[in-house]
């Protein structure tokens, strides 16, 4: 037999029949199909029942496929390509061209048990909405009542394991075995900002670019390059429709308690007067700042009475973790050999210092406006902008092992002078006297020897305090970083590219927002592994972030802008969130992207919130996933976000009803699909 799912018709016919008559000739889930071979093999059971009952799919023969696939070669993630051909070539099917749907049938004994309502709930994802699975391949039909054909309902692996051992109905083996297989649920965290301002950094000492900042300072030097915000940058990305700022996407959170408290905002254009900024968009940003000079004003943090509770527990809690984390002692074992069992060689444990503490607060950060708005709405204007915060925030000391991986060195440094065994027979009793009088090289100090047993080792250990530091990433770096990311310093400050988004005069929806952002379940902003099949959808949908992160509502500190007019006038307050791409198009998605869209709708409704402003340019899209890295993302498929909190609320279900059919009708989905 071929691995992979069977390809002749007699070979799919004979393994049917044989599955229908409870044949105890197939192989065992746990043992290899051949002995020869020792591979997994587990039964595909393929419903084509169920698939006539779905709007996405087709008629076909009736009855039950099965086949073996080898699960080193399945990708639970796509569909078994029979299911999928079958999608694909019928073009008159309602979900033509869908890469998720239901396909599994979980077999039920004849004698057993009616499946009745009840609490027994599976695994679920952050969200708490109880149908979750890891892989497409989790999800079934199942007959909730043996006897009565096509009474089916959907559920989960985890789910029906649990119920099906409760009740003792353990037939279905392959399909418990998998059930046990499953991945848990987990968050997935977005790309590390932190490797992605180093991937930035090396690229500029490399020469690739040539500006960290868009400080004045730093501008100046590198006048020739023009600033981030260039007239020609600007124009490019917009004709390409492409809006995102040059400098790394921020796109992971940032806790409440880390927020900065005073941001001072580069505005040369003069945009936070909302109507009365300036119009010359040519200008480049040094020629302008060099001209009529830099106009700064200062921003103070503006947390609702929640949010100031939540900062404070939350850097309790911080403060907490990093007091305990400085008790404890940090080793790095270097062993003197790959293989196992006894040995006379010398292990060496490298006690490691104390890393310092991460950052508890931020004071301030810069902000630089664009001088083009990447959007428009009702009550409000949106700017791609550039932030400037402490690279602390997002990279943390290191600790090069290299460096301490060095001592091999020292030690053949001291065996060639013949000093290492007078240090093994006679070790220091003061370590510190030690180290000052070695030289700056020698980068440890010695313990007493001893026997030690671990999992891979046992043998003599020799135990060393290393005086490596801690790095922070605008240090100097040693010998070995600088082979990695280039010799040249870096800023102690890094930018990174947000969206702030401007409120007109006398409006209250960006306060509202901001106040929701505070107010919504962590859960909106997480990425979670899996699937979730959410009513009155029937298909998989990805557990992606809901909402944009949130980085803070700040507010004047001269709302009458006294410095730079005689005469009073409005200033905006400014709400910083993620770039998330662009307003999606209703007609250009296929059904797999409107169904996810819709389910943004879905999850906000399940979380008691009514979003009370749904519209095709409250949803949007970018290509890939914030946790893919950026070089991936162009070959992954699209990720959505819903924004515009400014009138939602918490709300009754008859309301939710109401908007989700307004969602349904714009998407063409479900029955408006049919019109």
């Amino acid at each position: 037999m071929k691995r992979g799912f069977l390809n002749t018709h007699k070979a799919k016919q004979r393994v049917a029949e044989a599955i229908d008559e409870e044949s105890n000739k197939k192989p065992s889930p746990k043992q290899s199909k051949n002995k020869d071979e020792k591979k997994e093999w587990y039964v595909v059971i393929i419903d084509v029942i169920a698939h006539t009952v779905k709007p996405c799919c087709c008629s076909s023969d009736s009855g039950i496929r099965a086949a073996y696939a080898d699960l080193n070669t399945i990708d639970p993630h796509k569909l078994p390509k029979i299911v999928q051909e079958q999608i694909d070539n019928d073009k008159n099917c309602v979900g033509y061209g869908k890469t998720r749907i239901l396909f599994r049938v979980w077999p039920r004994d004849p004698k057993g048990d009616i499946i009745k309502p009840s609490p027994l709930r599976g695994k679920e994802a952050g969200n708490g909405i109880d149908l979750w699975s890891a892989t497409l391949y989790d999800f079934y039909h199942v007959l909730r009542a043996p006897d009565v054909k096509n009474y089916l309902t959907i559920s989960t692996s985890s789910r029906l394991a649990k119920w099906m051992r409760q009740h003792g109905e353990l037939i279905a083996d392959d399909e418990l075995y998998w059930a046990d297989k499953e991945e848990d649920p987990k968050e997935v965290p977005v790309v590390d900002i932190g490797e992605l301002i180093r991937c930035y950094d090396a690229r500029v000492t490399s020469g690739i670019l040539n500006q960290f900042s868009s400080r004045e300072e730093i501008r100046e030097k590198e006048k020739t390059s023009g600033s981030a915000f260039s007239h020609s940058d600007l124009k490019k990305a917009t004709d390409e429709g492409d809006l995102t700022p040059p400098t790394p996407i921020l796109q992971q959170r940032i806790p409440l308690h880390l927020l900065p408290q005073k941001l001072y905002v580069h505005d040369p254009w003069n945009k936070l007067t909302v109507d009365m900024g300036d119009s010359d968009h040519k200008t480049p940003w040094h020629s302008k700042v060099s001209k009529r000079g830099d106009i700064v004003r200062s921003y103070s943090l503006s947390l609702a009475p929640e949010g100031k509770e939540a900062a404070s527990k939350a850097q309790k809690l911080a403060e907490m973790a990093e007091d305990e984390a400085a008790k404890k002692e940090s080793v790095l074992h270097i062993f003197p050999t790959a293989k196992e069992g006894p040995t006379e060689e010398l292990l060496i444990e490298v006690v490691l210092p104390v890393r310092s503490k991460k950052i508890m607060n931020v004071e301030e950060a810069h902000l630089y406006l664009s001088p083009r708005a990447v959007g428009f709405g009702n009550h409000s204007i949106v700017h791609s902008v550039e932030w400037e915060l402490p690279r602390d925030l997002f990279m943390e000391a290191r600790l090069c092992e290299a460096c301490v991986e060095d001592v091999r060195e020292q030690i053949q440094k001291l065996k060639d002078e013949g000093k290492w065994e007078t240090l093994l027979k006679d070790p220091a009793e003061n370590p510190e006297e030690t180290t000052q009088e070695w030289s700056e090289e020698e980068r440890f100090t010695l313990e007493p020897p001893r026997v030690v047993r671990i999992a891979t080792y046992s043998g003599p250990v020799l135990r060393i305090h290393t005086s490596v530091k801690w790095r922070s990433p605008s240090e100097e770096q040693c010998d070995h970083k600088k082979s990695s990311f280039g010799s040249g310093p870096v800023p102690r400050t890094a930018v990174v590219g947000v969206i702030a988004k401007l409120s007109i005069e006398d409006d209250c929806h960006l306060v509202r927002e901001a106040n929701n952002y505070q107010s919504f379940p962590d859960h909106f902003f997480q990425h979670w592994n899996g699937y979730n099949v959410i009513s009155p959808i029937q298909d998989p949908v990805p557990v992606g972030a809901l909402c944009p992160q949130f980085y803070g509502y700040y507010t004047p500190d001269d709302p009458t802008d006294s410095r730079y007019s005689r005469q009073p006038r409005y200033l905006s307050p400014i709400l910083l969130v993620e770039h998330c791409g662009r307003e999606i198009d209703p007609n250009g998605l296929c059904q797999d992207d409107k169904q996810e869209c819709a389910s943004l709708m879905l999850r906000f409704h399940h979380a008691g919130w009514l979003h009370d402003s749904f519209a095709a340019r409250n949803i949007l899209w970018q290509q890939g996933k914030p946790t893919e890295w950026p070089i991936d993302r162009p070959h992954s498929g699209k990720s959505f976000r819903l924004i515009d909190f400014g009138r939602s609320k918490k709300s009754e279900r008859a309301a939710m009803m109401t908007e989700g059919e307004i969602a349904f009708r714009l998407l063409r989905l479900l029955h408006h699909a049919l019109k």
